[in-house]
């Protein structure tokens, strides 16, 4: 009797301790089809997300088994990782493949999306990747850069399809990708309209000369919330990966 009542102490002590944050690491990166500066920075790209934790990369400009680059980008650099899971969507067909944006992560993924967004005059079609995991969503986009009247019909479309799908999400939601736009742009003045700025405004463009921020990291405000543990722009060892720097984020939640 005496074990039992230690016991059911020592329980209801627990159920009264606050649960411990928790930390996870995200990264964004367009990476340029591994292809702007080396004839294949992969193994370095690979290489960098372990070295930073990333649990969970948005990949923008991967092609996929076309005649530029025959093999399937978005798997080869899971495999190199060690087998990670990966999400890729196909913005548009390209030299008899195609090309788009992806996602790895180490966590299991228990659903999958491939949001298709609209074409502007001028510019090209665009898409999100998207995974659902246990404990969070992660999107990876990448809007128009000829056009900023497409980008915003772009940034619109996700708002409205987040919202509609996400909204009320009892776990985090985020968004991550190459946006095109510097941050006093109306399409990131549309985004915050339902998402949270977590990343900052250090430079993501170009590697040779640095001067826009246009890589960034968001949060769905209708989602369970998060805080920036803390936020970087990973510049040392990465100029000759590709022409945009990679933006690495901790939050706790």
């Amino acid at each position: 009797m005496k074990r039992l009542s230690f016991l059911l102490l020592v329980a209801l002590a627990a159920c009264g301790r606050p649960a411990e944050p928790q930390l996870l690491t995200l990264m964004s990166y367009n990476v340029g089809v591994f292809s702007k500066y080396q004839e294949s920075s992969m193994p370095g790209v690979a290489q960098l997300i372990r070295d930073n934790g990333a649990a969970y990369v948005a990949l923008n400009e991967l092609d996929s088994c076309n005649r530029r680059h025959g093999t399937y980008q978005l798997q080869e650099l899971a495999e190199a990782l060690g087998g990670w899971n990966y999400q890729f969507a196909s913005a548009f067909p390209y030299a008899g493949g195609a090309y788009g944006n992806g996602v790895v992560t180490d966590r299991r993924i228990t659903g999958r999306y491939k949001l298709a967004l609209p074409k502007g005059d001028g510019s090209e079609p665009r898409s999100v990747a998207v995974v659902e995991t246990q404990e969070c969503v992660f999107g990876s986009v990448h809007l128009d850069y000829r056009s900023q009247d497409a980008a915003l019909a772009q940034m619109k479309t996700v708002n409205d399809w987040f919202t509609k799908v996400y909204g009320g999400a009892k776990k985090p939601v985020f968004l991550c990708g190459d946006f095109n736009v510097t941050p006093d742009s109306e399409v990131i003045a549309e985004a915050l309209t339902c998402w949270t700025l977590l990343s900052d405004d250090g430079f993501t463009h170009s590697t040779t000369n640095p001067r826009h921020c246009i890589d960034y990291i968001f949060s769905l405000k209708d989602a369970k919330q998060v805080e920036v543990e803390s936020c970087e722009v990973l510049t040392e060892g990465t100029a000759d990966l590709s022409d945009h720097f990679p933006v690495k984020l901790t939050v706790k939640f």
